[in-house]
């Protein structure tokens, strides 16, 4: 008779041979977290240290084979051959959407603030057999454009729209601060006009809400930062979170203050909701004064228990980073993505899509980028 034993637990389980891993685990009431039960979700996972199991019928995107050799296995696609040993693991951490290599229209372009442009896209072509694109809150993307017939320009930013937005409306919204030197962002408003077309690739990253976690939340954004860390707050909000959620949005002027009409909406629809704007310099009777990360750390005396979400520049995001783990915050509780310098040229996964989409009459493609380039 073979037996599970999980050390972190103090468990020793008794099984059937051949039982199904995720019915012991339940059968016994062992928190795990499952949902489909089929393999295709990848709630199940946990770590095997020990023993063999027989693991079939799952689907790839729930189980990439980067973590089948680091030892993970989904319980509910695992028959057991023996005596194992397994480890528990949040499985929030562990969440992978396939990368989606799509295809989508500008359907708006509006600033948000002086050189700050909201850029909402409407996907009109996806892979993977029309399924909806899926992501975590918090995650971003690579948005390509071809500027002519040799030219593409590839750069990655943070989705500001909700998971929601994507799969039921297939919507996109980003915040981009167009500047004189950005090879993508300036060409918002001219070659990136309404209805010109935009490859995307992803979702990438690890800095996503993990919806499992009971205790407060604290998203703190520098400038156009602003888009990951709303996505990750309005996605806590509408999953019923109950704990604390508290916004720190951090700008250098009011004149680049932007988001505030739909923070006061939030806070009114939810009474565990806060949020300060923080402005550098000349800050208004109604804003804080200071850096963001400085009010959050002179804000907050004991971090226990909290997660907390960075997004911003390199250096913002590094000295808080630093501070919250010298009080104590684990490095598992703060997340942040690390975006480097950007190479040039487009992914051939992008451009592949493009020219997919048009051989197989798809999408009718306008000129995707104007005269003006």
């Amino acid at each position: 008779m073979p037996i599970i034993s999980i050390p972190t637990n103090g468990l020793e389980l008794e099984a059937d041979a051949d039982d199904n891993l995720l019915k012991v685990l339940r059968r016994y009431k062992v928190p795990i977290h499952y949902s489909c039960k089929q393999g295709e979700c990848g709630s199940c996972k946990c770590v095997l240290e020990g023993g063999e199991v027989d693991m079939h019928g799952y689907k790839g995107s729930a189980l990439p084979p980067a973590q089948r050799e680091q030892g993970l296995i989904l319980a509910c696609c695992s028959r057991l051959k023996g005596d194992v040993q397994l480890r528990l693991i949040d499985s929030d951490d562990y969440i992978v959407h396939p990368e989606r290599h799509l295809v989508a229209e500008v359907i708006a372009l509006r600033e948000l603030a002086p050189e700050v442009f909201g850029l909402r896209l409407k996907i009109r072509y996806v892979d993977r057999d029309g399924e909806p694109f899926l992501f975590s809150a918090g995650q971003y993307v690579q948005l390509s454009v071809q500027t002519g017939p040799d030219t593409l320009i590839a750069r990655d930013f943070s989705m500001a729209s909700t998971p929601v937005d994507a799969e039921y409306d297939d919507e996109l919204e980003f915040h981009i601060r167009r500047t004189s030197t950005g090879a993508f962002s300036g060409l918002l408003g001219s070659g990136i006009q309404l209805g010109s077309i935009i490859a995307v690739d992803g979702p990438m990253g690890s800095s996503h809400f993990r919806p499992r976690h009971q205790g407060p939340l604290y998203a703190v954004a520098a400038g156009t930062g602003f888009a990951p860390m709303l996505s990750i707050v309005k996605t806590a909000l509408n999953n019923g979170k109950l704990e604390p959620v508290v916004f720190y949005a951090g700008f250098k002027t009011p004149a680049e203050v932007y988001g505030r009409e739909g923070l006061a909406q939030l806070q009114r629809e939810f009474n565990n909701f806060r949020f300060d704007v923080v402005v550098e310099q000349d800050a208004g009777a109604s804003d804080r004064s200071g850096r963001v990360g400085d009010v959050l750390l002179d804000d907050v005396a004991d971090f226990a228990g909290a997660k907390v979400y960075l997004a911003g520049s390199p250096g913002m995001v590094e000295a808080v980073s630093a501070c919250l783990l010298e009080r104590g915050l684990p490095a598992a509780d703060v997340h942040a993505d690390a975006f480097y310098a950007p190479k040039p040229g487009l992914s051939l996964s992008a451009q592949a899509v493009v020219d997919a989409a048009e051989e197989n009459d798809r999408l009718t493609l306008p000129s995707p980028l104007q005269s003006e380039i």
